[in-house]
């Protein structure tokens, strides 16, 4: 008898997030701008999802790093 697959439920899409935010360094975090990639490479960069770009003034100071 052949196993049945059982459906697997939607996963919700969790946005991308680099090392250093998660990690709670964001000021280094390169990782926010869409990076190009050669045209003969099959490589896909995902861009960090943090909120922490989605705002101009970061609270993070560079200094403290």
């Amino acid at each position: 008898m052949p196993v049945r697959k059982q459906p697997q439920p939607h996963a919700t899409a969790i946005p991308y997030q680099s090392a250093a935010c998660r990690i709670g360094t964001h000021p280094t975090c390169a990782e926010h701008s869409p990076t190009t990639t050669p045209e003969d490479v099959p490589v896909i960069y995902e861009t960090c999802g943090c909120p922490c770009h989605a705002t101009p003034d970061r609270s993070w100071p560079a200094e403290e790093l």
